[in-house]
């Protein structure tokens, strides 16, 4: 079964940069693994890879 808590939230595409939507009922374990998604995400500059695997 996938808990919430263990991403803190998901990916929002669209925007040129990271962005982690959390849900408003998270807990303070929640937020904080969000916040580490987000910190993996910029560490593996994801946003270029998205980009670059979009535009062909």
């Amino acid at each position: 079964k996938f808990s919430p808590e263990t991403y803190g939230g998901a990916m929002l595409l669209g925007v040129d940069g990271v962005c982690v939507i959390s849900h408003g009922s998270s807990n303070a374990n929640a937020i904080r693994n969000a916040l580490r998604v987000a910190y993996d995400m910029v560490e593996a500059d994801i946003v270029a890879h998205l980009r670059d695997a979009v535009s062909g």
